[in-house]
């Protein structure tokens, strides 16, 4: 009931097709599907390792646990992704505005060169700050309510 694959040989699509005559009964773990989707990923990382895919014997008890590893994988690749697509998106923006703060600045006379050296050094450590606070906007606005929000909590105390 189970089949051994020579890791120097990828399953075709033939030896697929042909894993899917393949039927159990009672045991779900042992589906064709499931046995296709784990031999493409078990490929997938082995190539991505530089590595041929060993023999490796499928049984239904195999084929349950590598499923589930390959659903967890696979979601947290997915997660991953979302993340680092995010983290692209939000340096994209940073370094925009970034270039159009320096066109302001420079428009202004406000070059970095131009600066004292402790102006230079004052602004990085107030970004630092800001940074460490995670203070994203410096409008008066966005800071209002906070800043009222703590002046209320502290009339309440006292």
């Amino acid at each position: 009931m189970s089949e051994i694959v020579e890791g120097t040989d990828r399953p075709s699509t033939s030896s697929i097709t042909s894993l899917e005559s393949i039927k159990t009964s009672g045991n779900a773990g042992f589906d064709a599907s499931r046995i296709a989707e784990v031999k493409a990923w078990l490929i997938s990382q082995f190539d991505a390792a530089g590595k041929d895919l060993p023999d490796f014997e499928y049984t239904p008890r195999s084929i349950a646990h590598l499923h589930k590893i390959v659903a967890l994988s696979q979601a947290k690749t997915q997660a991953a992704t979302i993340v680092a697509n995010d983290f692209r998106q939000k340096a994209t923006e940073y370094r925009s505005q970034a270039a159009r703060i320096r066109e302001i600045l420079e428009h202004v006379g406000l070059v970095q060169d131009s600066l004292p050296s402790n102006v230079v050094s004052s602004a990085q450590v107030l970004a630092n700050a800001a940074n460490l606070l995670n203070i994203r906007d410096t409008e008066l606005s966005s800071n209002g309510g906070f800043v009222s929000e703590k002046n209320c909590s502290r009339r309440e105390e006292g």
